[in-house]
């Protein structure tokens, strides 16, 4: 081998390291001081909505009230610690996708991601490296939405990955997409926890008496749209 291939590969590995260490001091950053605000997040998801949809009493006003939270543009509190993955991964290898490394478990759907939308960063005016962490927050929603089912998600758990989304879309990342997609989960979310536990008569009374449905009918529709299916159906097509 070369002076200069080996030269190459003592720089590609100190650069890979420093990519690490930079991942992991920025984790380690966000754990200690966001502490605080994941506890008062944790708190603020005993709401009614959360009360009601437990017991399946849920309207069109519950729903939209909760749509209204995934709208609004408030403080993020995500953070690496809130994604299984990225603690589990983050000290481990990196791959490059587009202009970023990101953990080897999030380079499948951060290509998914690249093929069906492009660079998602090219509107952003924030330089690779002040967008790389909220690039890899953005990833680590959409692959818990490739991996979960309307049966394993709660209120809390879709409101990180508005903040998740809301994050990218302040760095004015293309990412419309993934807001108008959870949009469509919460809504099916909301019919799951209705039709849950009924008959299939309860469900046609449900479905059959007008003026008079549960929940609106776009949520069963959703619901039996995501049913059994992982929460990102839909979101590559």
């Amino acid at each position: 081998m070369t002076e200069a291939n080996l030269n190459h590969k003592e720089k590609k590995a100190k650069s890979d390291a420093e990519q690490r260490r930079r991942i992991r001091e920025e984790y380690e950053k966000l754990t200690v001081t966001e502490q605080p605000k994941k506890q008062m997040k944790a708190a603020k998801s005993n709401t009614n909505i959360s009360s009601a949809s437990k017991h399946g009493k849920v309207d069109a006003e519950c729903v939209e009230s909760f749509i209204e939270q995934l709208k609004a543009k408030v403080k993020s509190g995500v953070d690496y610690s809130d994604f299984q993955i990225l603690e589990e991964d983050l000290k481990k290898d990196l791959k490059t996708v587009g202009n970023f490394r990101v953990p080897l478990r999030l380079a499948p759907i951060a290509n998914r991601i690249k093929d069906g939308f492009d660079d998602i960063t090219s509107g952003s005016s924030q330089s690779d490296c002040a967008a790389e962490p909220t690039y890899i927050l953005f990833c680590a929603a959409i692959k818990e939405m490739d991996d979960l089912k309307l049966d394993q998600v709660n209120e809390t758990k879709l409101l990180l990955w508005r903040d998740a989304i809301n994050n990218a879309l302040n760095l004015r990342f293309n990412v419309d997409f993934a807001i108008k997609h959870l949009f469509k989960i919460a809504r099916a979310y909301f019919g799951f926890k209705v039709m849950e536990g009924k008959s299939g008569e309860e469900m046609l009374k449900l479905k059959n008496v007008d003026g008079n449905l549960e929940v609106p009918e776009d949520c069963l529709r959703e619901a039996e749209y995501f049913s059994g299916k992982p929460l990102s159906t839909g979101l590559f097509l």
